[in-house]
Parts: C-alpha cells; sequence; structure tokens
C-alpha cells in the first residue's frame, strides 16, 4: 500500500488525464468507481493496474479489495478525483480487454455456432441512452454490442454508471464502417434489422427476426443513417398510441431487443420441436 497525500502526485495526475477521452484512447484505459464493480472486474479476468482508495474509508474495505497496487490517497485528494458527487471512495484504473475486428469476431460466432444476437448502435449520443442500451443487452443475453463512429465513448464515466456493471458483461466492436460492417454482417447470416418510422412493420410480427439478427439503434434526433438503413433486411417501428412524437432511443431499444429475443426463442423451440 502507497499513501499519497499531493495532488501532484504521478499517479493522481495520471487519473485525471483518464477523464479525457483522448487519453482513455490512447493508453486503452478507463476508470471505473465503486469497490464491487473493481472488484466485479477482477473477478471476470479484467485488468487492473490500480485501486485508489479514500484515506478515510481504508480501513473498512482493506480486506476486500482486489490483489493489485493498492493507494491509501488523502481525502481532499482524492474527491478531487471523484466523478460521482457521493463518492464511494474506491477507484480503479482498468485496462480495456483487447478489441477483436468484426471480421474474426463473425468467423468465430459461425464457427462455434454462438452469438447470434447483435446490436449495432448508430451514433447514440446521450450517455445515459448509451449506459442502459448496454445494460438491456447485457439483461436480454446479447453479448455483443457494435459501436458506429459518432458514437459517445461508452467509457466515459456516465456511461459506465448508466451500464451498472454490465460493461463488464459484453464485448464492443468499434466499426470503421458501419455500411461495409453491415454487408459482413448479412453475409455471416444475420438478418439486419432496422428501427424506423417510414415503411416500417410492426415490431410485434415474429416475421420480422430470424434465427440470427442484427437490431440497428439510431441517434436520438437523426434516426438511423440513409446509408444503413437502405442496407437493412427489415425496418421496424413501434406504435405510438398517445400523443408522443417518439420514444425515447434507450426505451425503444429495450422494447425490440426484448421482441427479438422473444421470437428467437420461439424459433429455437420450434426447431428443436421439429427434430
Amino acid at each position: 500500500m502507497t499513501e499519497i497525500t499531493s495532488a501532484q502526485n504521478k499517479m493522481i495526475k495520471r487519473v485525471k488525464q483518464l477523464t479525457q477521452k483522448k487519453y482513455r484512447d490512447r493508453e486503452s484505459a478507463y476508470l471505473l468507481e465503486g469497490l464491487r464493480f473493481v472488484s466485479l472486474a477482477v473477478g471476470k479476468g479484467h485488468l487492473c493496474e490500480a485501486v485508489l482508495v479514500k484515506q478515510s474509508i481504508y480501513s473498512q474495505v482493506a480486506e476486500t479489495l482486489p490483489e493489485t497496487e493498492i493507494y491509501c490517497v488523502e481525502d481532499a485528494v482524492f474527491d478531487s478525483l471523484a466523478q460521482t458527487e457521493h463518492t464511494q471512495g474506491v477507484l480503479g484504473v482498468m485496462k480495456r480487454k483487447a478489441e477483436i475486428p468484426l471480421e474474426r469476431f463473425l468467423k468465430e460466432a459461425e464457427t462455434e455456432r454462438k452469438e447470434n444476437a447483435l446490436i449495432l448502435l448508430d451514433r447514440i449520443q446521450d450517455p445515459g441512452n448509451m449506459g442502459t442500451i448496454i445494460r438491456t443487452a447485457d439483461a436480454a443475453g446479447v453479448a455483443t454490442v457494435l459501436l458506429s463512429k459518432g458514437c459517445v465513448d461508452p467509457y466515459n464515466e456516465k456511461v459506465l454508471r448508466s451500464t451498472a456493471g454490465s460493461i463488464l458483461n459484453v464485448r464492443l466492436i468499434f466499426l470503421e464502417n458501419s455500411i461495409e460492417a453491415v454487408e459482413w454482417i448479412k453475409k455471416s447470416g444475420y438478418r439486419v434489422i432496422a428501427t424506423a418510422l417510414e415503411n416500417s412493420r410492426d415490431y410485434d410480427e415474429d416475421a420480422c427476426y430470424g434465427e440470427k439478427n442484427c437490431l440497428m439503434i439510431g441517434n436520438e434526433g437523426q434516426g438511423i443513417d440513409p446509408g444503413l438503413l437502405s442496407a437493412a433486411d427489415v425496418c421496424i417501428k413501434i406504435p405510438i398510441y398517445g400523443g408522443a412524437e417518439s420514444l425515447n432511443a434507450a426505451v425503444a431499444a429495450g422494447i425490440c431487443i426484448y421482441r427479438m429475443r422473444s421470437a428467437m426463442t420461439k424459433k429455437a423451440l420450434v426447431e428443436a420441436m421439429d427434430l
């Protein structure tokens, strides 16, 4: 255990840098707040470089800290780092897991006959929406989320809080060219489903979904990019019965993710019965 009493300490300066996206990208690292989430991350095999603990709670949590480099940080210095108003007093410096190219992922998924459901997020900007969609995907058993250019950084502190730990359970794949990626996805046997208001079928139709599906969710204000939209196999929409113009992106995503999962479960049961 190393004690830190100065804001000029090298570790403190590094942690402050990691609050900025450019440094997170450069170092392939991010900050995770809270003892439960840091311990969960380590338990799932995520690499933790260091854990910073607020001095006033150190004696309370010392025995439960993960086995890594520990820094006991003076309260005032720690508070200058905290990403929440009421900090839990534990901050982990985490390394991102190695990113896998989409082509390799699709090949492995086909070979191993798994990962039959994907989510593709097109330029989702709101951190709360991004985090909520990742959390919902995790809850629905969708283990891979594809992110187009223009999406908010999923390692942004607000996104991480909104995922409630689900960021540790899903694989994120960052797309260089979303339209090209959709073509690869289709060639790999996935049915590509776009959420759109025009020229769309009711989201509740089983026929909209295949055995393998990729659900696309678009930007909060502009929807899905027209090029991506034209590449979709089918467009679906959720009916609006009241006066609202549209649904929040994360709410719409949650409804469609679970409807997709339900349709896939039905198809799997029918196939099993036929066998």
